[in-house]
């Protein structure tokens, strides 16, 4: 990452909350187009890490681990990744699942390979994994039933209007003409419910995973906190 990069005063402000999730504090940044060198010795005044900082820069800078995949317009995944500065131990990442049982209300299925951990539950998956020399919490998910939807949809409205055409060509005006409208709704209803039903799920997918997200840190700092004090 080159430190002479410029920093926006709302880029300046993602970093320092990235930075400081785990305190539940987030300064205020003054100014803007300031250098990461410039925005660590912000962070420093108020007890930041430098290296956190950097890490949250880094985050910032990165492209998400999986696109956003749209439907006519509404979105159809939701991602969001949860910089690590040190890997979760085996008893706070069965915390995790357990806070992922409760959040998403499903027991789903876990997996671990050396390092990287998996809890899935069909297309919403959690991974724990190494990052660009740290580690991450990568969550995501995909509604997987809008093909099979839109699928069905354009079958009712392609039979309606293929219906419609060889009446008309035959008879022209005919009450035909009617049950063929009606299957074209029929197909146009699916669509249109499978777009409007988008924004709520993506909506309550990512209040989910960014209420995980803010619990991450206190879970890894419990941790800490009782090494230190024992």
């Amino acid at each position: 990452m080159s430190d002479l990069r410029r920093y926006d005063e709302q880029e300046i402000a993602e970093i320092l909350r990235r930075a400081t999730e785990a305190d539940g504090t987030t300064p205020t940044a003054a100014g803007s187009g300031l250098t990461l060198a410039e925005i660590q010795e912000i962070g420093g005044e108020v007890g930041i890490a430098s290296s956190r900082i950097e890490r949250a820069a880094r985050s910032l800078d990165s492209p998400e681990a999986s696109p956003m995949i749209r439907f006519l317009g509404a979105p159809r995944s939701v991602t969001r990744t949860v910089p690590l500065e040190r890997p979760m131990s085996d008893d706070e990442w069965m915390r995790l699942v357990v806070i992922l049982r409760e959040t998403f209300g499903a027991r789903g299925t876990v997996e671990s390979i050396g390092p990287l951990r998996t809890w899935y539950n069909g297309n919403l998956q959690v991974h724990v994994e190494p990052w660009e020399g740290a580690h991450r919490v990568r969550m995501s998910t995909f509604k997987g039933n809008v093909t099979e939807l839109t699928t069905s949809g354009l079958v009712f409205l392609l039979i309606g209007v293929f219906t419609a055409l060889l009446i008309y060509a035959k008879n022209g005006l005919d009450a035909g003409l009617i049950m063929s409208a009606a299957l074209s709704a029929v197909g146009i209803g699916i669509i249109g419910s499978t777009r409007l039903s988008l924004p709520s799920w993506a909506h309550r997918r990512a209040v989910q995973m960014e209420d995980i997200a803010e619990r991450i840190p206190r879970l890894l700092s419990e941790r800490s906190g009782a090494e230190g004090a024992s």
